[in-house]
């Protein structure tokens, strides 16, 4: 069952959000797309976005990337937004929003050989590993949208 409360479609899922059950399915990709299926849609997004509860670090993290010129921003660059130091503590916070975002709206994680946290980001952005554990990310366009769409800018 998608939702088992009297409180409403959109209160259980940011319950099931934020507790990491339930299930969701909104906007199925297009069949003429070609984003990988682990990419949003720009509505996918944005009703991801209006259900995840983010926090303020959360929220901080989004906006840096998406102020980011040309929507490219390092995993050192988002612990910093966050009030952190650090590529790795950047890329796991960064991950974990990630995995927010596929949940709720139903997209699958990357399959990938790096870790659950850094495959999670790629709901979020392509990224490319640099010299040493940092990575850069770009935003995918699609995301900048959907938070720009909702306010999170």
């Amino acid at each position: 069952m998608l939702y088992s409360s009297h409180a409403g479609p959109a209160i259980t899922a940011r319950a099931n959000a934020r507790r990491g059950t339930g299930s969701f399915t909104f906007s199925p990709t297009a069949e003429t797309d070609d984003r990988p299926a682990y990419v949003g849609s720009v509505a996918q997004y944005q009703q991801a976005l209006s259900v995840v509860e983010l926090s303020s670090c959360e929220r901080d993290m989004l906006r840096a990337h998406l102020r980011a010129p040309d929507y490219c921003i390092t995993g050192l660059d988002l612990a910093f937004a966050a009030g952190h130091f650090g590529p790795r503590i950047g890329h796991k916070k960064y991950g974990r929003i990630g995995r927010k975002i596929a949940m709720a709206s139903g997209l699958p994680q990357c399959n990938s050989d790096v870790s659950d946290y850094l495959a999670a980001i790629f709901t979020l952005a392509e990224g490319t590993q640099m010299e040493a554990e940092d990575w850069s990310w770009e935003l995918h366009p699609a995301l900048a949208d959907a938070l720009v769409k909702s306010g999170i800018s």
